[in-house]
């Protein structure tokens, strides 16, 4: 092989760099796709709400001075343009999570991520409805899933357009 690469007219060294880079390939492809390589992406959410108490205590803080009316107007504005913010956030939130509920969910069949994408499931309460699921031979009817614990009358109301029992 290395006759036939000389034969090309690589030199020693164009020899060594491709050696390394095919070797470099081979193990990136090793790391990528062995699952050595754990890729965890990090969850905002903790320092989103460190940051939300921190901004609030210093707004309670500001409210407790005695400041001067263009000084208060200014406070003003800025809690409610960050108010506004929370409130878009949680919107957001909300939106991206039911955009993720392409077609009706079958909750017999569902796996815990799936029901996960429901709006106000998280991971307990999709293990729940599993649980309660294999406890029971399954959902007759979709109302049936208001007997998990955690699904009251609200629940299902954001809930039942996006499941189903077939």
């Amino acid at each position: 092989m290395i006759e036939l690469l000389r034969k090309f007219g690589f030199t020693k060294n164009d020899l060594l760099i491709i050696c390394f880079l095919i070797i470099t390939l081979i193990f990136g492809l090793i790391l990528e796709y062995a699952g050595w390589n754990d890729k965890k992406q990090f969850d905002y959410k903790e320092s989103d709400s460190k940051f939300e108490q921190q901004i609030n205590s210093l707004y309670s803080e500001l409210e407790s001075i005695s400041l001067n009316p263009a000084q208060q107007n200014r406070l003003n504005s800025l809690k409610s343009y960050s108010d506004s913010l929370t409130e878009q956030k949680e919107i957001n939130s909300l939106n991206s999570k039911i955009s993720k509920v392409e077609k009706k969910i079958n909750i017999n069949l569902a796996y815990s991520s799936d029901l996960q994408l429901l709006p106000g499931i998280g991971e307990v309460t999709a293990e729940r409805i599993i649980e309660y699921r294999e406890q029971n031979n399954g959902f007759k009817n979709i109302t049936e899933i208001m007997n998990v614990k955690g699904i009251g009358q609200k629940k299902f109301e954001k809930i039942k357009e996006y499941i189903t029992t077939e």
